[in-house]
C-alpha cells in the first residue's frame, strides 16, 4: 500500500505584506506598456480599473490569487498564481497578461 502524500507543498506566504495590485482581480488589470531600466531590466506598466498606472517587474505580486510575476516581456507578463485545489491544499496555476493594444 502506498502512503497518500499531499500533491504538493505549495502554499501562499500569508505573512508577506500584500502589494497594491493584489487588491485587484486579475481581470481588472491590463498591461499597457513597458519601460526599460538603466540596467536593462524590463518593467511592465499595469493599469488598474480605477485608472491608476503601476510599474511592476519579475518578483512583484498582482491579482487576488497570490500571483507572482515570473517574467516580463515586451507584450506579455507571466505569473504563477496559488489557488486552492479543492482538497484543502494549494496548487500553482500559470497565468499571463498580454499587452492591451487599445490602451492609451
Amino acid at each position: 500500500m502506498v502512503d497518500e502524500k499531499p500533491i504538493s507543498d505549495v502554499e501562499p506566504n500569508l505573512d508577506r505584506p500584500k502589494e497594491v495590485l493584489e487588491n485587484f482581480d486579475l481581470k481588472d488589470l491590463g498591461m499597457v506598456g513597458t519601460l526599460q531600466g538603466v540596467t536593462g531590466n524590463l518593467f511592465a506598466l499595469i493599469r488598474d480599473n480605477a485608472g491608476g498606472i503601476h510599474r511592476v517587474r519579475a518578483g512583484n505580486y498582482m491579482g487576488q490569487n497570490y500571483g507572482r510575476i515570473i517574467g516580463v516581456g515586451e507584450t506579455r507578463i507571466e505569473l504563477i498564481e496559488i489557488v486552492p485545489n479543492g482538497r484543502g491544499g494549494w496548487v500553482e496555476r500559470p497565468r499571463s497578461l498580454t499587452l492591451d493594444e487599445d490602451a492609451g
